[in-house]
């Protein structure tokens, strides 16, 4: 459900921003794609309810170098690897694995980025409480400029969730 939801959600910012058809359907197709490297991370690690050791976060943070290079090695698929690979990169270079910084960080990667996070957010979690759209989007917007894209957050936050039929409470 996760990674459906990532991908609705990147296609739909893909379409508010006026992307091209191939590269709506890229970012579609990377946004359902962008944790398969979490295939290689153990179950009982992916969900812990109680907080990670720094070795099982180091592990789950390889996610989306295990990811690259699954998808690079699939003809079909190994343009949309380098998006895969960097979709935990933070705008302000903090985010990992290569600390990419603002638009270096390829559009795909920032789109997941966001999308990613919101539907983490808004759903249950073994680790977490589930938080509501009003809550997810006051993260995402005070983040916004830090781990976000600024722009992608506004176009996400004016654009793209007023037409998606979510609970707000």
């Amino acid at each position: 459900i996760h990674t459906e939801s990532v991908s609705r959600y990147c296609e739909e910012i893909a379409k508010a921003m006026r992307l091209y058809d191939k590269a709506v359907q890229d970012i579609k197709t990377a946004g359902l794609l962008h944790d398969i490297g979490k295939i290689m991370i153990p179950y009982n690690i992916i969900n812990k309810t109680e907080a990670l050791t720094k070795e099982e976060k180091d592990l789950v943070k390889r996610h989306s170098e295990i990811g690259y290079q699954l998808l690079r090695a699939v003809d079909d698929y190994a343009h949309i690897s380098k998006y895969v690979l960097h979709h935990h990169e933070s705008w302000d270079g903090s985010g990992y694995p290569t600390g990419l910084k603002g638009e270096k960080i390829p559009l795909v990667s920032r789109i997941i980025a966001v999308a990613d996070a919101f539907e983490a957010m808004t759903s249950e979690r073994p680790y977490r409480a589930q938080k509501t759209v009003k809550e997810a989007v006051e993260e995402l917007q005070k983040y916004a400029g830090i781990r976000f894209d600024p722009n992608i957050v506004r176009i996400f936050i004016n654009k793209v969730l007023p037409n998606l039929k979510l609970q707000t409470v």
